[in-house]
Protein backbone atom coordinates (compact mmCIF):
# COMPACT_ATOMS: atom_id res chain seq x y z
CA UNK A 1 0.00 0.00 0.00
CA UNK A 2 1.40 3.40 -0.99
CA UNK A 3 1.84 6.01 1.69
CA UNK A 4 0.37 9.49 1.50
CA UNK A 5 3.85 10.92 0.79
CA UNK A 6 4.45 8.40 -2.01
CA UNK A 7 1.15 9.44 -3.60
CA UNK A 8 2.17 13.11 -3.38
CA UNK A 9 5.55 12.32 -4.93
CA UNK A 10 3.84 10.43 -7.75
CA UNK A 11 1.43 13.32 -8.41
CA UNK A 12 4.36 15.75 -8.60
CA UNK A 13 6.17 13.47 -11.05
CA UNK A 14 8.80 12.23 -8.59
CA UNK A 15 9.58 8.63 -7.76
CA UNK A 16 8.23 7.15 -4.53
CA UNK A 17 11.04 6.46 -2.08
CA UNK A 18 12.90 3.39 -3.26
CA UNK A 19 10.81 3.13 -6.42
CA UNK A 20 10.91 3.87 -10.11
CA UNK A 21 10.06 7.36 -11.32
CA UNK A 22 6.40 7.97 -11.94
CA UNK A 23 5.97 8.50 -15.72
CA UNK A 24 2.90 9.40 -17.67
CA UNK A 25 2.35 7.00 -20.56
CA UNK A 26 1.62 9.85 -22.97
CA UNK A 27 4.85 11.58 -21.97
CA UNK A 28 6.87 8.38 -22.50
CA UNK A 29 5.32 7.91 -25.95
CA UNK A 30 6.29 11.48 -26.90
CA UNK A 31 9.93 11.25 -25.75
CA UNK A 32 12.03 11.43 -28.89
CA UNK A 33 8.97 11.99 -31.07
CA UNK A 34 10.24 15.37 -32.25
CA UNK A 35 13.48 13.81 -33.50
CA UNK A 36 11.59 11.10 -35.38
CA UNK A 37 9.25 13.65 -36.97
CA UNK A 38 12.15 15.97 -37.77
CA UNK A 39 13.92 13.15 -39.64
CA UNK A 40 10.70 12.40 -41.56
CA UNK A 41 10.28 16.09 -42.39
CA UNK A 42 13.86 16.31 -43.70
CA UNK A 43 13.46 13.29 -45.97
CA UNK A 44 9.99 14.20 -47.26
CA UNK A 45 9.71 15.89 -50.64
CA UNK A 46 5.92 16.20 -50.85
CA UNK A 47 4.86 19.64 -49.57
CA UNK A 48 1.45 18.46 -48.30
CA UNK A 49 3.06 15.65 -46.30
CA UNK A 50 5.70 18.04 -44.96
CA UNK A 51 2.91 20.33 -43.73
CA UNK A 52 1.25 17.39 -41.93
CA UNK A 53 4.55 16.36 -40.33
CA UNK A 54 5.14 19.96 -39.27
CA UNK A 55 1.78 20.06 -37.50
CA UNK A 56 2.70 16.87 -35.65
CA UNK A 57 6.03 18.43 -34.65
CA UNK A 58 4.17 21.39 -33.16
CA UNK A 59 2.13 19.00 -30.99
CA UNK A 60 5.15 17.20 -29.49
CA UNK A 61 7.30 20.28 -28.89
CA UNK A 62 6.11 20.72 -25.27
CA UNK A 63 7.76 17.40 -24.30
CA UNK A 64 11.02 18.18 -26.09
CA UNK A 65 14.32 19.36 -24.63
CA UNK A 66 16.77 21.38 -26.65
CA UNK A 67 20.29 22.73 -26.34
CA UNK A 68 20.74 26.46 -26.77
CA UNK A 69 23.72 28.78 -26.72
CA UNK A 70 23.29 31.24 -23.88
CA UNK A 71 24.89 33.97 -21.84
CA UNK A 72 24.15 35.48 -18.47
CA UNK A 73 22.76 38.96 -18.04
CA UNK A 74 25.54 41.50 -18.29
CA UNK A 75 27.80 39.29 -20.40
CA UNK A 76 28.71 40.12 -23.97
CA UNK A 77 26.84 37.51 -26.07
CA UNK A 78 29.55 37.69 -28.75
CA UNK A 79 32.45 37.04 -26.36
CA UNK A 80 34.10 33.63 -26.44
CA UNK A 81 33.45 31.65 -23.27
CA UNK A 82 35.15 28.39 -22.36
CA UNK A 83 32.56 26.91 -20.02
CA UNK A 84 32.14 23.12 -20.09
CA UNK A 85 29.14 23.12 -17.73
CA UNK A 86 25.81 22.20 -19.23
CA UNK A 87 23.41 24.62 -17.56
CA UNK A 88 19.94 23.11 -17.08
CA UNK A 89 16.89 25.32 -16.65
CA UNK A 90 14.20 24.50 -14.09
CA UNK A 91 11.83 23.28 -16.81
CA UNK A 92 14.53 21.08 -18.32
CA UNK A 93 15.20 19.29 -15.07
CA UNK A 94 11.79 17.56 -15.06
CA UNK A 95 12.31 16.25 -18.61
CA UNK A 96 16.05 15.56 -18.45
CA UNK A 97 15.98 11.96 -17.18
CA UNK A 98 13.77 10.85 -20.06
CA UNK A 99 15.52 12.91 -22.75
CA UNK A 100 19.18 12.86 -21.68
CA UNK A 101 20.23 10.22 -24.22
CA UNK A 102 18.81 12.35 -27.04
CA UNK A 103 19.94 15.85 -26.13
CA UNK A 104 23.51 14.85 -25.17
CA UNK A 105 24.28 12.92 -28.39
CA UNK A 106 27.68 14.05 -29.66
CA UNK A 107 28.61 15.68 -26.33
CA UNK A 108 32.31 16.66 -26.48
CA UNK A 109 32.70 16.70 -22.70
CA UNK A 110 30.13 19.07 -21.22
CA UNK A 111 28.92 17.99 -17.78
CA UNK A 112 25.69 18.94 -16.08
CA UNK A 113 26.45 21.90 -13.78
CA UNK A 114 26.50 20.90 -10.13
CA UNK A 115 25.20 24.22 -8.86
CA UNK A 116 22.47 26.44 -10.23
CA UNK A 117 23.44 30.00 -11.05
CA UNK A 118 21.04 32.71 -9.91
CA UNK A 119 21.90 35.07 -12.76
CA UNK A 120 19.31 35.65 -15.47
CA UNK A 121 19.82 33.59 -18.64
CA UNK A 122 19.57 35.07 -22.13
CA UNK A 123 19.46 32.88 -25.22
CA UNK A 124 21.68 33.94 -28.06
CA UNK A 125 20.03 34.83 -31.36
CA UNK A 126 20.80 34.70 -35.06
CA UNK A 127 19.98 37.30 -37.70
CA UNK A 128 19.05 36.11 -41.18
CA UNK A 129 20.80 38.59 -43.47
CA UNK A 130 18.28 38.44 -46.33
CA UNK A 131 15.25 39.22 -44.15
CA UNK A 132 16.99 40.97 -41.21
CA UNK A 133 14.79 38.83 -38.93
CA UNK A 134 16.21 37.75 -35.57
CA UNK A 135 15.53 34.17 -34.48
CA UNK A 136 16.41 32.14 -31.37
CA UNK A 137 18.34 28.98 -32.32
CA UNK A 138 17.66 25.64 -30.62
CA UNK A 139 19.50 22.41 -31.26
CA UNK A 140 18.36 18.81 -30.99
CA UNK A 141 21.80 17.66 -29.82
CA UNK A 142 25.51 18.53 -29.80
CA UNK A 143 26.02 17.15 -33.32
CA UNK A 144 23.78 19.98 -34.58
CA UNK A 145 25.05 22.70 -32.18
CA UNK A 146 28.83 22.33 -32.55
CA UNK A 147 29.07 23.10 -36.31
CA UNK A 148 27.23 26.40 -35.71
CA UNK A 149 28.55 27.63 -32.35
CA UNK A 150 31.55 25.41 -31.64
CA UNK A 151 32.68 25.14 -28.03
CA UNK A 152 33.00 28.88 -27.44
CA UNK A 153 29.61 29.56 -25.88
CA UNK A 154 27.79 28.64 -22.71
CA UNK A 155 25.21 25.95 -23.39
CA UNK A 156 21.90 25.38 -21.66
CA UNK A 157 19.51 22.46 -21.72
CA UNK A 158 16.12 24.09 -21.99
CA UNK A 159 12.52 22.98 -22.26
CA UNK A 160 10.57 24.07 -25.28
CA UNK A 161 8.16 26.10 -23.13
CA UNK A 162 10.95 28.14 -21.56
CA UNK A 163 12.56 28.75 -24.96
CA UNK A 164 9.21 29.82 -26.37
CA UNK A 165 8.75 32.38 -23.58
CA UNK A 166 12.27 33.76 -24.11
CA UNK A 167 11.72 33.98 -27.88
CA UNK A 168 8.63 36.21 -27.67
CA UNK A 169 10.44 39.42 -28.74
CA UNK A 170 12.00 37.63 -31.73
CA UNK A 171 10.67 36.30 -35.05
CA UNK A 172 10.46 32.80 -33.58
CA UNK A 173 12.52 29.70 -32.92
CA UNK A 174 14.75 27.97 -35.45
CA UNK A 175 15.69 24.37 -34.77
CA UNK A 176 19.10 23.27 -36.09
CA UNK A 177 19.87 26.40 -38.13
CA UNK A 178 21.59 25.77 -41.42
CA UNK A 179 20.62 23.56 -44.36
CA UNK A 180 18.32 21.41 -42.19
CA UNK A 181 16.66 24.26 -40.29
CA UNK A 182 13.02 24.19 -39.34
CA UNK A 183 11.57 27.55 -38.31
CA UNK A 184 8.61 28.04 -36.01
CA UNK A 185 7.28 31.58 -36.35
CA UNK A 186 5.92 33.60 -33.45
CA UNK A 187 2.37 32.96 -34.73
CA UNK A 188 2.90 29.19 -34.82
CA UNK A 189 4.41 29.23 -31.33
CA UNK A 190 1.41 31.16 -30.00
CA UNK A 191 -0.94 28.40 -31.26
CA UNK A 192 0.75 25.70 -29.16
CA UNK A 193 -1.03 24.87 -25.94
Amino acid sequence: MASFLDNLRRMAGFAPKGGEPAKKKDQIDRVGAFGTLYAQWLSCEDEAQRAEIREKMLKVLPDTLFLAPMCYEGENPEAEVHDRDLHATLGAKRLYALNQHIVTRGNPGYRLAKHADSRRVHLRSLVYHKTKEEWVPLFTDFTALLPVFGQKSRVTVISFEEARQMARPYSGLVVNPGRNAVKFSRDELNRIK
